[in-house]
């Protein structure tokens, strides 16, 4: 019998299944800001191989390959098979120079093994997830990322109560509770509680909403 996370995670794949041909049309232009601030704290070198957890359309995985190079390769993951697709498009008619793969799956149990990646980037994912399993994907992009590698989460962030994007944005995951908006999370206090110190934070706009960007060192 399916788990209530495991049917949250069906409906989450159903909605951005339906999502995933418009994706580009509505949030390119808004999430790149966002991106620019991940891979600025990210720095991904020539010949290191990288994971993006929630990959989406596909975007940031060729920016990511331009950066890793020839030498290098890029992995994409995402909960739902139709922006797997979107992703494999966008890339096969993109020049990239590294290797790019694409694969569904679940944030929550990464298909890889320990310490394959030198770094990982997950960008308006995590706060997707069920209260309580935030920390277990924090945890999983560290089990994956080599020992002194780096990760970079950019969510939602709740912490600026008198913003009043937020504030509306909080009304309408009210009035749509089946709607899969992302819930704002203190994403530094969940890192924390995954056993994980954050070393440099930055603050972003995502539709208008406070985004935090952190940079996580894996430990030696």
């Amino acid at each position: 019998m399916a788990s209530d996370l495991d049917l949250r995670a069906g409906r989450l794949r159903r909605s951005f299944n339906l999502l995933a041909p418009a994706y580009d049309f509505l949030f390119f232009q808004t999430t790149e800001e966002v991106w620019e601030a991940a891979l600025s704290l990210l720095q991904p070198q020539e010949g290191e191989k990288i994971l993006d957890v929630g990959s989406g359309t596909g975007r940031l995985l060729i920016a990511l390959s331009q950066l890793v190079g020839a030498s290098g390769s890029v992995q994409g993951l995402d909960i739902s098979p139709a922006m797997c697709r979107s992703a494999e498009r966008q890339i096969a008619r993109t020049p990239h120079p590294s290797e790019i793969a694409v694969i569904p799956g679940d944030a929550r149990r990464l298909p890889f093994a320990d310490d394959s990646f030198d770094g990982a980037v997950s960008v308006l994912t995590l706060e997707l997830l069920q209260r309580g399993q935030t920390e277990a994907a924090l945890g999983e992009l560290s089990r994956v990322v080599r020992r002194g590698g780096r990760i970079v989460v950019a969510s939602i962030a709740d912490a600026v109560t008198s913003d009043r994007p937020l504030q509306y944005y909080e009304l309408l995951r009210r009035a749509f509770p089946l709607a899969y908006f992302g819930r704002p999370i203190a994403l530094r206090r969940l890192a924390h509680a995954a056993g994980l110190t954050p070393r440099i934070a930055m603050r972003r706009a995502f539709l208008r909403l406070p985004v935090d960007v952190l940079l996580i060192g894996v430990p030696q």
